[in-house]
């Protein structure tokens, strides 16, 4: 068990670097531009492809492609699996062109798809089919990312592809430094920035993937027949495993009617939720997905699945005081991090509103994307799927309701509610074999502390508000500590197993599960 929790916890580390990096990026951006007409536009532009690869990366392709793959490998037929790759690449590839050049001939027409709040303003609606000329190209890299993280982690290679979202933070941020002034207007250079960034993310895997002999000569099939049997469960996939990035996206569609300011004030509070979502849940299903998925081929699930029952307890185990905690401090955060240049005092209120609204979620995204993990390695695609739907359906009504009264932070709570009635649905129909009872004890035990601790926090963030930059960081951190200190020693007073589990990951302890 321990050797599965144990590349998590690396994996974790990779993508920790990831996501401060994304942080320096997203306050370099807010500095700049701020929370405004401008920053909206790129972000609603932007954020078709951040959701397609945020759905790629935490496995929407992988998910369809991995199961098919690794059963060719557990099957000693790597030349099926390397046929499957070549065919993959090269559906994905014509895939893109068309898409791209219907986007570049087409990008008004998208435009008003995408923001239909500008459809009276020709300054915001030019810029931004300018952005999304731009940005079209990053489609292509994303895709292909996604079809060789699919093999590297199947194959056992998973820190390349953690490390990959790494190069396009920093070319995004080197880019926006040194090339602004080349750039009218400057919010141009971040659509550049994107597209650069994502080529270098491609170029990343190309080694890795020679190295697997991904690219040795075979007989070529245009159609191969485990990418038409992958093909077939990719959309079901994505409404199943992405319900909360659909919702994002929807969400986002809905603020471009609200004040100027109110995309931005999402996204950047969706930043911060993804900080421990790609932590605790990503690094995990990154880990068990191929294993999970090769012992189904095999029909030896039995051999993983205690491990991955340790490891959703651990999730929730980590993922409530987290919650709790951003809940506590979510103003003070988000005045940290970007809270200073053209992001002023009212867009720090209203992100740190959406912010407390959307990560009160965070437990049943995580749950959810977990629960999938395993019901795709079965090849169970159908359950999921009405679990998306039922997400993505109520989103649509709860926000309908909210968005008059609450405005953009309506739109944060509706999906956060709508996360949890799916992630119920998708539990209690799921008979997945985990053990609900234990998983709910870990849960409450969670809650409780995490109560106690999120009035501790809130409680020590009042000696520091009022200072300095300076001050507020020390502040922060320190009482971030304080609190999770809290947490885990009265975990360990009530006798939490989880504490024992996370001892053998991180002291190195290996129990050879």
């Amino acid at each position: 068990m321990v050797n599965y929790l144990h590349k998590a916890a690396s994996i974790s580390a990779l993508t920790l670097v990831s996501r401060v990096l994304g942080v320096i990026r997203d306050g370099f951006i807010a500095y700049v531009f701020g929370a405004s007409m401008v920053s909206d536009i790129f972000f609603i532009i932007f954020r078709p492809f951040d959701v397609l690869r945020k759905m790629v990366s935490d496995g929407i392709l992988s998910i369809s492609f991995i199961p098919v793959f690794s059963a060719y490998l557990a099957g000693n037929r790597k030349d099926q699996a390397v046929a499957m790759f070549s065919s993959g690449l090269i559906l994905i590839s014509l895939f893109s062109a068309a898409v791209i050049s219907f986007g570049i001939v087409f990008a008004p027409l998208v435009v008003n798809l995408l923001a239909p709040g500008y459809a009276g303003d020709t300054y915001a609606q030019a810029l931004a089919a300018l952005l999304l000329k731009f940005m079209l190209p990053y489609l292509f890299t994303i895709l292909g990312v996604a079809l060789s993280m699919g093999v590297l982690n199947s194959m056992g290679y998973f820190y390349i592809p953690a490390a990959t979202p790494i190069i396009l933070n920093l070319v995004i941020i080197g880019v926006t430094l040194f090339l602004g002034e080349w750039f009218e207007p400057r919010i141009l250079v971040l659509g550049a920035g994107v597209a650069l960034g994502g080529i270098c993310q491609l170029c990343l895997q190309v080694p890795s993937l020679a190295r697997c002999g991904m690219f040795t000569r075979h007989r070529f099939q245009l159609i191969h027949p485990g990418m038409l049997r992958a093909g077939k469960t990719i959309v079901p996939a994505m409404v199943g495993a992405a319900a909360f990035q659909i919702n994002i996206l929807a969400a986002g569609l809905m603020a471009t009617t609200l004040v100027p300011g109110s995309v931005s004030f999402l996204y950047y509070a969706e930043r911060l939720v993804q900080f421990p979502l790609a932590l605790l849940v990503t690094s995990v299903s990154t880990v068990f997905l191929p294993a999970l998925s090769g012992k189904a081929a095999t029909r030896r699930l039995n051999e993983v699945q205690p491990a991955f029952d340790a490891a959703v307890r651990l999730v929730f185990f980590m993922a409530i005081p987290a919650m709790a905690g951003i809940m506590a401090l979510n103003r003070p955060i988000v005045g940290l991090l970007f809270g200073r240049g053209a992001f002023d005092s009212a867009a720090v209120v209203q992100t740190g509103d959406c912010l407390f609204y959307l990560v009160s979620g965070l437990w049943a995204v995580a749950g959810t994307r977990l629960f999938t993990t395993l019901h795709y390695a079965r090849s169970n695609i159908r359950l999921p799927f009405f679990a998306g739907l039922m997400t993505i359906g109520s989103n649509l009504v709860i926000a309908g309701f909210l968005v008059g009264p609450m405005g953009v932070s309506g739109l944060a709570l509706s999906v956060a509610l709508s996360s949890a009635l799916g992630f119920v649905f998708l539990v209690t129909r799921s008979g997945t074999g985990i053990g609900l009872g234990r998983l709910g004890v870990c849960a409450c035990r969670a809650l409780f502390i995490s109560g106690i601790m999120a009035v501790l926090v809130r409680w020590l963030g009042g000696f520091w508000l009022s200072g300095g930059s300076l001050v507020q960081g020390i502040g922060l951190f320190a009482t971030i500590g304080a609190g999770a200190g809290f947490f885990f020693f009265g975990a360990a007073l009530l006798g939490a197993p989880e504490i024992s589990v996370l001892k053998k990951v991180f002291l190195g302890k290996n129990d050879h599960g």
